[in-house]
């Protein structure tokens, strides 16, 4: 009868450690992974908000004042640059059939080029934006 069969040899116990170890590296490199990538996609998320909210806001202003505007919003710098395409008085159509540029309201096309910087992530997003003004 043999009685030293009964327990781990130690090459044993070492490669048991050895797989345990390996489990708990991969595990940990996995959860730093992650916490990498949700970090960036709610910076991310941060910036998309952030132009949505700075298109709003350049909407809601009768005119432009200036050609570039600058500020924070939510811990994101931006920059805007407003470009002019086009400025055409509205189109009706007579009576008659036939169209004439003599509307009420002289309406102008924009370009709008938002970029947005966020610790060292730097995104631009461009909108076209209708201004209409009476003049009559």
């Amino acid at each position: 009868m043999n009685r030293f069969k009964k327990a781990f040899t130690i090459v044993e116990i070492l490669i048991a450690m050895l797989i345990l170890f390996m489990a708990i590296a991969f595990s940990s490199m996995g959860i730093k992974a992650f916490n990498k990538y949700q970090k960036q996609s709610k910076k991310y998320q941060l910036i998309y908000i952030t132009s949505l909210s700075l298109k709003d806001e350049m909407e809601s202003l009768k005119e432009f004042k200036s050609s570039q505007y600058r500020g924070k919003l939510n811990g994101v710098k931006y920059v805007i640059k407003v470009k002019k395409l086009l400025s055409k008085q509205n189109f009706i159509i007579d009576k008659d059939g036939i169209g004439r540029n003599n509307g009420d309201f002289m309406v102008t096309l924009y370009r709008l080029k938002i970029t947005l910087n966020i610790q060292e992530t730097e995104k631009s997003y461009s909108f076209i934006l209708t201004k209409q003004k009476r003049i009559k």
